[in-house]
């Protein structure tokens, strides 16, 4: 249930309840707890901090092949130097293009619906119009059954031609000539 209420009554209702906690009231102690693990703090740039950290992170793991690359929120949040909880209240109420959710192999969190984990970016995020149109090619869109190349994003791929067996947000999955499976951004790919 939510409940709307001024600045101004949030603070004085704080205030007595400080003041009340610290005088003993156990009951205020309690009230005090609940309603600071209720305070959404939001944080500042969280969407540059997180493709930072996440960019970091992946280049530990993978080097730059890092494009798709899954990161725990418990890996994320420590390296932002955040709790859990506040790293998951800004992941929830923040949108970032270019961004999967996942189901993690550890803890996962009820997010957007959905039960998650990990996080991956496809590309570099849109931040502002201006860096978006810069730095982010226009990507074409792709629907099964399209003939692809895999282009010079993904090394381990570059030249492997393929047809798109299913898309997947901004990502497909490929079945290459030689006979793999891969999913990959559709950055990495080019149609014939």
């Amino acid at each position: 249930m939510a409940i709307n209420i001024s600045e101004s009554t949030f603070r004085k209702t704080l205030e007595y309840l400080t003041n009340q906690a610290q005088n003993g009231d156990r009951l205020a102690e309690e009230l005090l707890s609940l309603w600071q693990g209720l305070i959404y703090e939001p944080i500042l740039d969280f969407d540059k901090r997180l493709f930072a950290a996440w960019k970091e992170l992946t280049g530990l793991q993978v080097g730059n092949s890092c494009w798709s690359y899954p990161i725990s929120f418990v890996d994320l949040a420590q390296s932002l130097s955040i709790p859990i909880e506040n790293f998951i209240q800004n992941l929830e109420l923040t949108e970032i293009d270019s961004l999967q959710l996942l189901r993690g192999r550890g803890e996962n969190y009820l997010i957007k619906f959905q039960e998650v984990g990990n996080l991956a970016f496809h590309s570099v995020p849109n931040f502002s119009k201006l860096m978006y149109m810069i730095q982010k090619p226009q990507v074409a869109s792709f629907k099964v059954g399209d003939r692809i190349r895999v282009n010079a994003n993904r090394p381990q791929y570059t030249n492997q031609l393929g047809i798109v067996e299913q898309v997947i947000s901004v990502s497909c999955r490929i079945k290459l000539d030689n006979g793999w499976i891969a999913f990959l951004p559709n950055h990495c790919l080019e149609k014939l």
